[in-house]
């Protein structure tokens, strides 16, 4: 496994020196909510080239996105069909910039965006597979980029694909390389499930892995089953990004990150493949 961490827990001002230090600790890549470098209008060729030049520069690479949906409006998976077009453009977009970045997979959560609402339940699981089809279809043309369709609980305002048992057969049946399952260790557990039973109901289909603990807070005292989510996932064979999710922890949001990268690589044995060079290539 490797090891990787969001940069939403890293402040604007991080060097490079401070990157390196978290390789050190066993870090390999970041996670990237693509917002954080700049807004979407923003985000051309050369402004993630240079992005992703800084984070070779430190031996890391960009192992996914996240908040790919980050402050968009009227983008929708259930609603009308304009909305759900809208979110298939900007979703192809994204996945541009996940090939600029050389991300292969992002994390698609966006509870508000997937809302069931009044939608009877079977006719969203048939609205939806057929959706997510064309959205990995949509995906997959960028350079093989994939969705991590992530089980989203009340807690965090979901309604839809809320359980790790529902993501799982829902990627099952659209059946496409574009879609693959995310597990989340915080979001399973405030789901109600078990992180151990979540990784094996997963099996082959897992593309993406979250270390998070609920409400994306600090791991000065984990509370999530992070061992068991560690067992499970070398028993399962899993060789993928491990990203921590975290948001910027106060007062200190350094020294918050490496206190999570540290219990991290202590936990679950990630990041001891080789550090990236500027070019991109391992070293060691």
């Amino acid at each position: 496994m490797k090891l990787s961490l969001s940069n939403l827990a890293l402040p604007p001002t991080t060097t490079t020196g401070e990157l390196a230090a978290l390789v050190a600790l066993g870090a390999r890549g970041i996670e990237v909510a693509p917002t954080r470098i700049a807004p979407w209008e923003e985000l051309d060729a050369a402004r993630l080239r240079d992005y992703r030049r800084q984070l070779d520069d430190a031996g890391l690479a960009v192992s996914s996105l996240q908040a790919l949906l980050f402050g968009t409006s009227g983008l929708h998976l259930l609603q009308d069909a304009a909305d759900f077009e809208a979110m298939g453009a900007h979703l192809r977009k994204v996945a541009a910039i996940g090939t600029v970045l050389g991300a292969g997979i992002g994390v698609f959560g966006s509870p508000r965006n997937r809302l069931r609402g009044a939608l009877e339940v079977n006719a969203a699981w048939s609205l939806g597979r057929a959706r997510l089809r064309q959205l990995a279809e949509i995906v997959h043309e960028e350079g093989g980029f994939a969705l991590g369709l992530e089980p989203v609980p009340a807690a965090y305002g979901g309604d839809y694909l809320g359980s790790f048992e529902e993501v799982v057969q829902m990627v099952r049946e659209v059946d496409h390389p574009g879609l693959k399952v995310h597990l989340d260790t915080g979001c399973v557990q405030l789901g109600g499930g078990d992180i151990g039973a979540a990784v094996a109901a997963a099996g082959t289909l897992l593309g993406h892995f979250h270390i998070a603990e609920p409400q994306l807070g600090a791991f000065t005292a984990p509370k999530a089953e992070h061992a068991k989510a560690a067992a499970a996932l070398h028993g399962s064979g899993y060789t993928g990004w491990c990203a921590i999710e975290m948001m910027q922890q106060a007062p200190d949001p350094m020294a918050a990150a490496v206190e999570a990268v540290t219990f991290a690589a202590g936990t679950y044995g990630a990041g001891v493949e080789p550090p990236v060079t500027a070019r991109g290539m391992s070293v060691g």
